[in-house]
């Protein structure tokens, strides 16, 4: 039963409501204990027997009947008030008569007043208070104001026993106290099923979406019902399942395109090889080629385990930045000198301009990977006789921007958003020599981010690319540098 939600919260409004009633019974105890509170209820009956008899007592008193008459009279009296009736001489508190024949002829102690604000409306000669019988038990007393007895000398007391705390609590409050408990325990155990239906089901349909996504089926989304905060597990599990369904096809993805990307140099380097050891490739110039184009693939697939190995440790935090002040301006002058034979080669202008800026944050060596994959980008879609800008701006008071510029065939719209996605590639029918892994962009995203910057891409079809490396100038992320993979 603990284990439940509903048993949960059954036995917590259980323990609530049990300790509020023992705070009420504990309090309404004391008050009880009160001789105002507990002598009230008993001589507001006893006055209201004294006031329907009144007229029977008032016909006592004129008639003045023999003692022998006046006893039958008072019997007849006790029982239909159905109340112990004592007749006293005041003067010597000697028990004239007792219905219940126990004090005859014995006295009994004076009676103690009690505060006439208990019965305001009575009249004066009445006498109402407290006394205690030769027993040593405690009563109650009420006379009326009529005297009996001849020359009306006796008063007549109408008694009962004087409640204890405990008696009045249990005759007055006990009950009610025990009702009220009972109620509350069935409202609690109505609200604890309707409670714990309104968590427990959302939860069990979360349970279960939780097991079909645990045996492949990541399409699982959940309505938002039952309390906010269940809505807010609700809404967290939808956006974890949408995840876990995008790193899945990423994952299928990522397995399809390495594949694919390794399986066309393992190809080369096979048919090649096999071509020297079967004696195909004879000429010194055919074991040259071979030579050449298995030296090629295989730095080609250098490049892709080393470019993998970077994501991964940039991706599982293993990456460690060093968090220096450097010149990016100096870092764009280091990759023009780096690449400058390269673009020499493909007939494509590399021009720089710079400004004083401030100092960055971060690591000389990877910013300088950064704009060297973006310039070997460049290089991959502009032709000969283009050109590459590489340009350092201050960005506001708080960031520096690097940028590469192309004058390359451009990215449509609708590759413009992928293109940092791992193993995409916009011009997918280049020659296996000049296309790429699809992972230079991917990674400078990454690098981009562990720097606490943004890099955004700009294109136009047929008049070029522009890409913005925006960094900021203090180890705090800022806003305009505050990495957003969206842009």
């Amino acid at each position: 039963m603990f284990k439940t939600l509903r048993g949960r919260l059954l036995i917590s409004y259980f323990a609530v409501i049990t300790l509020v009633l023992l705070v009420i019974g504990l309090a309404l105890l004391i008050i009880s204990a009160q001789p105002a509170v507990r002598y009230s209820p008993v001589l507001q009956q006893l006055n209201t027997v004294s006031q329907s008899q009144r007229q029977v007592l008032q016909n006592l008193r004129e008639t003045g009947l023999r003692p022998g008459a006046l006893e039958e009279s008072l019997v007849q009296l006790a029982e239909d008030s159905g109340y112990r009736i004592v007749l006293a001489n005041p003067g010597s508190d000697r028990v004239i008569y007792d219905s219940a024949g126990e004090w005859d002829g014995q006295s009994i102690s004076a009676i103690e007043p009690i505060s006439r604000r208990l019965l305001p409306a009575t009249a004066v000669n009445t006498v109402f208070g407290r006394f205690q019988s030769a027993d040593g038990a405690r009563w109650l007393a009420y006379s009326p104001s009529t005297l009996l007895g001849t020359n009306n000398r006796l008063r007549l007391y109408y008694v009962q026993p004087e409640p204890t705390a405990v008696s009045f609590f249990r005759q007055t409050f006990f009950r009610p106290l025990i009702g009220a408990g009972l109620l509350a325990f069935l409202v609690a155990i109505l609200f604890a099923f309707v409670i714990a239906g309104s968590v427990a089901r959302p939860l069990q349909k979360m349970a279960d979406a939780a097991e079909a996504i645990a045996q492949g089926d990541y399409d699982q989304q959940l309505p938002p019902q039952g309390p906010e905060e269940v809505q807010r597990v609700a809404a967290s599990f939808n956006s974890m399942a949408t995840q876990v369904k995008l790193s899945r096809q990423a994952q299928q993805d990522f397995v399809a395109n390495v594949s694919h990307d390794l399986k066309t140099p393992i190809t080369s380097i096979r048919g090649w090889s096999q071509a020297l050891l079967d004696g195909t490739a004879v000429s010194p110039a055919e074991q040259q080629q071979a030579a050449s184009i298995i030296n090629k693939e295989a730095d080609r697939m250098a490049r892709m385990v080393s470019q993998l190995l970077d994501l991964a440790r940039i991706e599982s935090g293993q990456l460690e930045l060093a968090r220096d002040p450097v010149d990016l301006a100096q870092v764009l002058v280091d990759v023009q000198q780096n690449l400058r034979l390269r673009t020499e080669e493909q007939q494509i202008h590399l021009t720089l301009e710079t400004v004083p800026v401030p100092s960055v944050l971060g690591d000389h060596d990877r910013l300088v990977q950064v704009f060297s994959n973006l310039v070997d980008n460049a290089l991959a879609h502009t032709p000969a006789g283009g050109r590459i800008h590489l340009q350092v701006r201050p960005h506001g008071e708080k960031a520096v921007e690097g940028i590469v510029q192309d004058t390359g065939t451009g990215i449509a719209p609708e590759d413009l958003s992928r293109i940092f996605e791992r193993f995409y590639q916009v011009d997918k029918a280049r020659s296996s020599e000049r296309r790429g892994s699809g992972l230079g962009l991917a990674i400078v995203q990454e690098l981009v981010a562990a720097h606490n910057g943004r890099v955004l891409a700009r294109s136009q079809v047929g008049e070029g690319t522009i890409f913005i490396v925006r960094l900021p100038t203090t180890d705090v992320p800022e806003a305009s540098t505050f990495v957003r993979r969206s842009q």
